[in-house]
């Protein structure tokens, strides 16, 4: 079994003694204690989708495609590794007060042409952010509150959920920009700095195999209001608390079976499908300090001439 607990061991009974008293949420497979690296003030990556840099992070902070569970086609953990192989670092920064987040995805068909009726309608990546644990839901229901206005408020105020799809397509009939809050009226949360991201494509989307390369920003809040961030509390991240985290990896695998309203596939951290409604069902993630296994000076610049997903399209074939 993977045991990212090392990272907490290691660095020791003094996290444990600063984190919240919180309930715990859904565990993911294979995986002990869920860790959120952290990037040195100044030293955060590059949002170019340029990975080398990420090559500093050990691996076990790493959740890997076998951790996942995929949800609409009934799969669980048996997956096919030449449709669809990834991994996902997740991180923070007490300097500039913003996760980051790192995919690299094989995919044999990247489908991204706006249309559609699940997950935005294309390939995405799902990510749910409950910061301060407190298991809200994402958005408010047209039961939830009689009046337009308040469910409006609501939508995304507590916990927030977005739907990231790439590369960006301004004029798709649905999920204009790159971070698509269902619901929601807000056009600024995707704008640095309050998000930000980079996004590289090895081939062609809408053709054949590809292999993508994705890093993310985000705030979280813990009271978002959609008419800005004068009107909104950001949360303010505290080394060795404990944060809720879920996300889900999309996979349309081709532009009928999208126009069809059928995902192709949905692999989430964890079994449980129900935390892209609330954030009482994603996953526990440490806010961990620096790491004393990482020799920050040794960031690298260079771009590797062969990465996990140049390698991993060699192999699946």
């Amino acid at each position: 079994m993977k045991k990212v607990l090392s990272v907490a061991s290691m660095l020791a009974v003094g996290i444990m003694l600063q984190a919240s008293v919180v309930s715990a949420h859904v565990p993911i497979p294979g995986i002990d204690s869920a860790t959120l690296f952290q990037w040195p003030a100044g030293q955060e990556p590059n949002l170019d989708g340029d990975l080398s840099e990420w090559d500093i992070v050990p691996e076990d902070y790493f959740v890997p495609f076998d951790s996942h569970f995929e949800y609409y086609l009934g799969l669980g953990q048996e997956n096919d590794e030449s449709n669809l192989s990834f991994r996902v670092v997740a991180g923070w920064s007490a300097g500039t007060n913003r996760l980051y987040f790192m995919m690299e995805r094989f995919d044999n068909y990247w489908d991204r042409n706006g249309v559609g009726a699940v997950a935005a309608g294309d390939d995405s990546w799902e990510i749910m952010i409950d910061a301060d644990h407190g298991g809200e839901q994402h958005f408010a229901l047209a039961d939830d509150f009689e009046d337009a206005d308040e469910r409006q408020r609501n939508q995304g105020r507590f916990v927030q959920n977005a739907h990231c799809v790439w590369p960006e397509m301004p004029d798709a009939n649905r999920a204009v920009g790159w971070k698509w809050w269902f619901n929601s009226n807000s056009t600024w949360h995707d704008e640095a700095p309050w998000g930000d991201y980079g996004f590289q494509l090895d081939g062609q989307v809408n053709s054949g195999e590809v292999t993508a390369r994705i890093e993310m920003m985000s705030a979280a809040w813990d009271d978002f209001h959609w008419i800005g961030p004068d009107d909104s509390q950001i949360h303010t991240f505290t080394e060795g608390n404990t944060i809720g985290l879920g996300w889900v990896v999309h996979d349309m695998d081709s532009a009928e079976e999208d126009n069809g309203g059928a995902s192709d596939g949905g692999w989430g951290i964890n079994p449980n499908i129900q935390m892209w409604f609330d954030c009482g069902n994603c996953s526990d993630f440490l806010l961990a300090p620096l790491d004393p296994r990482v020799d920050f000076s040794n960031v690298p610049t260079a771009v590797e001439e062969q990465s996990w997903g140049r390698i991993k399209a060699v192999y699946i074939q």
